[in-house]
């Protein structure tokens, strides 16, 4: 149920729903709206990590105020459910990318600037160099014509944001 005030629609759970036409008190159905926006972030962060970004989206998506919205992503990030750091060094060590796409996934998961270049401050290439040999020699290693695979394993790379330079150094040592 749904009661609307002239800020705008609130949403309440059913439990805590007032009876129609009843004088309803505006701080008690925002506390009641923001109770049901913890419980609805609590289900949606249990399947993975997520940013304040994109907690944000999820709440204001579920028609949530913007207000709702923010108090819910800071209470979150206060006790601990949101950690853009966190997620960020998460995100980056399952990835295979390069420092540009790295920025580029993360502006898209809504995760803020100073954030990504903290996170990206502590990422070198060159240490995941000897990796990426690795990965280069499984995937394009077999293929017999020299020519192919170097293009290949070149736009693979490429793809995933690393710079000429390690893709000419990890070519000329994976192939």
């Amino acid at each position: 149920m749904s009661v609307t005030l002239s800020s705008g629609k609130l949403i309440v759970p059913a439990s805590g729903a007032p009876e129609p036409g009843s004088d309803v008190d505006p701080d008690y159905l925002s506390v009641l709206q923001n109770d049901c926006a913890r419980n609805d972030i609590q289900r949606y962060l249990s399947h993975s990590e997520r940013s304040s970004g994109q907690l944000r989206k999820k709440v204001t998506s579920l028609g949530y105020s913007a207000s709702v919205a923010e108090t819910t992503v800071n209470w979150a990030t206060e006790y601990g459910l949101v950690d853009d750091s966190r997620f960020c060094a998460l995100f980056i060590s399952s990835k295979t990318m390069g420092r540009i796409r790295l920025k580029i996934e993360l502006s898209r998961r809504d995760v803020p600037e100073k954030v990504i270049e903290q996170a990206l401050a502590s990422v070198s290439e060159r240490e995941s160099k000897e990796e990426l040999v690795k990965q280069v020699s499984s995937r394009y290693g077999h293929i017999d014509d020299y020519e192919t695979a170097r293009r290949r394993a070149s736009g693979w790379l490429s793809r995933r944001g690393f710079s000429s330079e390690t893709i000419h150094s990890v070519l000329k040592e994976a192939l």
